[in-house]
């Protein structure tokens, strides 16, 4: 069911309708218009052509505007207002809207500022960093002094594969602004994307020393120490950002991966945990937590995460298979193919539940049922992709098949050919 119109749209539906002329053939005053199929009455000649002289216009005089200057400027407020209401949609939770708006802005005036630049914080927001790349490029080509546009310009351009493009951006920027601390940032984020790590650490140093003071900027310096095999200094950083802000659930983790890979497997849990208690929706808490578990050899504890895990996160595919897996290897085939019919339970439509469910019934016997499932999931494919990965287990689940099996197979494929046809 469609949203009912804000009065922010209603109002402006109003003004649209009360600016339309009358249609061409309206009868004057409101009536109906007279039938088009009617012959047309003879033209009647005023008695005097006086009488219909238009109205002399009025003469100009200083200060008054011209009639193309009072549109120019209707034409810029109207470029305003939108802008405006993208701003409200903003608040209001609502980025589609707020694009919407944002766009007609641009296009009433191509040098309204902030409306790109807002624009492309919201495509970034949701992961559509090409289209930031276009509103910051737009942004800035207007608006060259705009700093915070100019950075996410860089920062999109590094994470859309563009780091040397991204590396120019920000290195003219650090230039121009020397004690900025986030530009700095920015640009030890784009040397790690041209894997220039050396590069990223000297950049990094500077911003953490540069205000603002940011929980973020010493985890970022952390993951490049620790990417150039400093984990003592790495782990200092870490330390530091959890400092300055507790609530970060990456830093815990990078924290614990450090311990980890020293070999502290109790320490690296704890701060896993940690990072849970952060945000619960986290799915590398959870996997880092299953992980070191089944290196303590605690496998009880690894087989109730990943239960909770999936109560949690009951359509995260990539933790169902894991732990499919999991209880399959232990001999526990019946949690797995619990485990997998609870995923169809919570998305039918989906490839990749079905074949989950059919690797499942596989592993526990039931091989012809095993099949039906991975033709469910083949024809439930959205993409190439998926319908490959569909026929490769397929032909995987034939070539392992007993010869007893060979009949059943034979039948699939005569019958799937008829279908394909």
């Amino acid at each position: 069911m469609s949203e009912r119109p804000t009065p922010i749209l209603l109002a402006a539906l109003a003004a649209v309708a009360l600016a339309v002329p009358a249609a061409a053939g309206a009868a004057p005053g409101g009536g109906a218009a007279p039938d088009s199929t009617a012959p047309a009455a003879a033209p009647v000649r005023p008695a005097h052509v006086d009488s219909v002289e238009s109205a002399p216009a009025p003469l100009l005089v200083p200060g008054r505007p011209a009639t193309p200057d009072t549109l120019h400027r209707s034409r810029l407020q109207r470029a305003r207002d939108e802008y405006q209401l993208g701003r409200a949609f903003e608040r209001r939770g609502s980025p589609a809207a707020a694009i919407a708006a944002y766009r007609s802005a641009v296009r009433l005036d191509p040098t309204i500022p902030d409306a790109n630049y807002r624009m492309g914080m919201l495509f970034v927001g949701v992961g559509q960093d090409q289209e930031g790349v276009k509103c910051f490029g737009a942004e800035v080509q207007a608006h060259p002094g705009n700093v915070a546009a100019t950075r996410e310009l860089g920062l999109a351009l590094a994470r859309t594969g563009q780091a040397d493009a991204a590396i120019v951006q920000l290195e003219r920027l650090t230039r121009r602004r020397p004690n900025d601390g986030d530009s700095w940032q920015a640009l030890g984020f784009a040397y790690m994307a041209a894997k220039r790590p050396r590069d990223a650490e000297i950049a990094l140093r500077r911003a953490v020393v540069l205000p603002p003071p940011r929980a973020d900027k010493h985890r970022d310096l952390g993951s490049v120490l620790a990417a150039r095999d400093k984990p003592d200094e790495a782990r200092q950083q870490y330390q530091r950002a959890i400092a300055l802000d507790p609530r970060d659930a990456t830093a815990w983790i990078n924290l614990g991966n450090i311990e980890r890979h020293a070999g502290r497997l109790e320490e690296a849990l704890e701060d896993y945990r940690e990072a849970e208690k952060r945000d619960s929706t986290l799915g590398l808490a959870f996997q880092a937590q299953v992980q070191t578990l089944r290196e303590l050899g605690r496998t009880d504890e690894a087989a109730q995460l990943y239960r909770r895990w999936l109560r949690d996160q009951p359509g995260d595919l990539n933790a169902r298979l894991e732990a499919v897996r999991f209880f399959t290897a232990g001999g526990r085939t019946d949690i797995a193919l619990e485990l997998a019919r609870d995923g169809v339970r919570h998305n039918d439509a989906s490839t990749e539940a079905h074949l989950i469910l059919g690797m499942a019934l596989e592993a526990g016997g039931s091989t012809r049922v095993a099949l039906g499932e991975m033709r469910k999931a083949e024809g439930l494919a959205r993409s190439a992709e998926e319908r490959q990965r569909a026929r490769q287990l397929i032909a995987a689940l034939r070539a392992g098949a007993p010869d007893s099996l060979k009949a059943l197979f034979a039948a699939d494929s005569s019958e799937h050919a008829q279908a394909v046809r």
